[in-house]
């Protein structure tokens, strides 16, 4: 059962968040290991697929998700080991990213907002994120879909352990008709990508996507990665534009200037992008099966 922290979001100072995060559970020992070997340096193909490996549920997901429709491979691939040869490291390291926070979230029911379409919103994200960065030259692209699919998890931090001010926010947001950003504003001192840079930091995510997390409502401030920040606010923005929209709030009324600056595009080059964010969404949904 849930442990639900009892202190509210209302009472939260930012300087606190630290030490509330400790009341949340870390993630599995199997993730802690992974995620801390992906940080070194040097580490070694067989060192990657000798940890997952320990792990038959893990490996058989990271497995599905290589061999579907996402990743686009032709041939059929049955280890780890050639999964990170013929993919790169990146691409498993992504995968494993995502299937530790969907594993984390298993199981969260709909009663406050609808789960399908928060992770349709997600998928969504990360996958315009990925075109963006490819028209980019961003040579990044599976942690640039990282980053936009796990954006909003903060959102999932404050379902699962502030119900009653998840609800109120809510609440809020379509009375009021506030974006969950500016209804969290309202009502506390801290908000979703703070929290999910908080969580994110604890469970030894890279760097990379902590910073996006924490700036992809305000890029111009993210100072380490302002490109990946920018791409999860634009791929957050054009996501409902594709028919993807968050649950519980209502869409942003506009696209923040600054995510465009920084990447050097228009709101006209994405809207003329829409064929190609479609075609990989297309794919992308086959992520949903892991959820």
């Amino acid at each position: 059962m849930t442990k639900t922290i009892t202190k509210s979001l209302l009472d939260i100072h930012p300087r606190e968040l630290k030490g509330i995060i400790k009341e949340i559970p870390t993630l599995p020992v199997i993730y802690q290991e992974l995620f801390q070997k992906m940080q070194e340096p040097n580490v070694s193909v067989s060192q990657i697929a000798e940890i997952i490996s320990l792990d038959v549920a893990l490996t058989t997901k990271i497995l599905h998700l290589v061999n579907s429709a996402f990743y686009g491979y032709s041939q059929e691939i049955k280890t780890i080991s050639r999964a990170v040869v013929i993919l790169g490291f990146q691409a498993v390291r992504s995968a494993a990213l995502a299937i530790s926070v969907f594993d984390f979230f298993n199981g969260e029911d709909s009663s406050q907002i609808d789960m399908t379409q928060f992770w349709r919103h997600s998928i969504a994200s990360g996958s315009i994120c990925k075109v963006l960065a490819s028209e980019m030259k961003i040579n990044q692209q599976e942690e640039a879909f990282v980053v936009g699919l796990l954006h909003d998890t903060g959102k999932l931090i404050e379902k699962r352990y502030f119900s009653d001010d998840f609800n109120e926010l809510v609440e809020a947001a379509q009375e009021q008709q506030l974006t969950w950003f500016d209804a969290e504003k309202v009502l506390f001192q801290i908000n979703h990508a703070v929290i999910g840079k908080a969580i994110f930091r604890a469970w030894n995510f890279p760097p990379s996507v902590v910073d996006a997390v924490q700036f992809h409502h305000n890029p111009d401030s993210a100072t380490k990665y302002p490109q990946m920040a920018a791409l999860a606010h634009l791929g957050d923005y054009m996501a409902y534009h594709l028919g993807c929209p968050s649950p519980g709030a209502p869409p942003p009324r506009v696209c923040n200037p600054a995510a465009l600056k920084i990447l050097g595009i228009t709101l006209e080059d994405c809207h003329d992008l829409v064929p190609k964010f479609k075609e990989d969404l297309e794919n992308s949904m086959e992520i949903l099966k892991l959820i």
